[in-house]
């Protein structure tokens, strides 16, 4: 434990508002999810635009068939549109939630932690810690990730987002740093990360 608390290179305590976290999770949709739907919403549009041509110039007897293809493709395309909005719609509602939660990054040479912090059980002995003058330590719920080809950083305006994977991510407000604290991050990750740390 003395080794690590040696290595350590920043800590630092912080909760996420609910605006913080909507503007995070649209730049990982904006990143991540938008592109591929932009891209199946093409396809089922150019199969729309297809099959309209042949309702035009198409047999009469076959016009149905094309129509019905038509009306799929645009309920696809809506549905392609509609679900991120819905999803971020309802992750939203669940944020309000846990805005108050707190959290915790410890960054170290080789690895980071974070995770969030559960407040002290309540003590039903009432007075025992003014007693002994000895306040409970606070739990931390985290999860250690390693500096390697999977860990990504981007910076952005308002907060860092961390993720390793394409599903999940965490964000960071930069408020909580000062500007000496923002810049051992960019260096520290800049040497680490290399391109997989990136300013937006």
């Amino acid at each position: 434990m003395e080794e690590a608390t040696e290595s350590l290179l920043l800590e630092k305590s912080y909760q996420i508002s609910y605006e913080l976290f909507r503007n995070a999770f649209t730049a990982f949709q904006k990143r991540f999810v938008y592109p591929k739907t932009y891209l199946v919403m093409a396809v089922l549009a150019t199969v729309a635009g297809i099959y309209a041509y042949f309702v035009i110039n198409g047999s009469e007897q076959d016009r149905p068939v094309y129509c019905m293809v038509i009306v799929i493709c645009l309920m696809l395309c809506a549905f392609q549109w509609y679900n991120p909005r819905k999803i971020r719609r309802n992750l939203m509602i669940a944020v309000r939630e846990i805005e108050q939660d707190c959290y915790r990054l410890r960054l170290y040479p080789d690895y980071l932690e974070i995770g969030t912090l559960l407040p002290p059980e309540q003590n039903e002995l009432a007075g025992d810690d003014d007693l002994f003058d000895d306040s409970p330590e606070e739990d931390f719920s985290g999860t250690r990730i390693y500096h390697n080809k999977n860990l990504h950083v981007i910076e952005y305006p308002d907060f860092f987002m961390i993720y390793q994977t394409k599903t999940m991510f965490y964000a960071v407000p930069k408020t909580v740093f000062s500007e000496q604290e923002r810049e051992i991050i960019r260096v520290h990750f800049s040497r680490k990360l290399g391109k997989n740390f990136r300013q937006n």
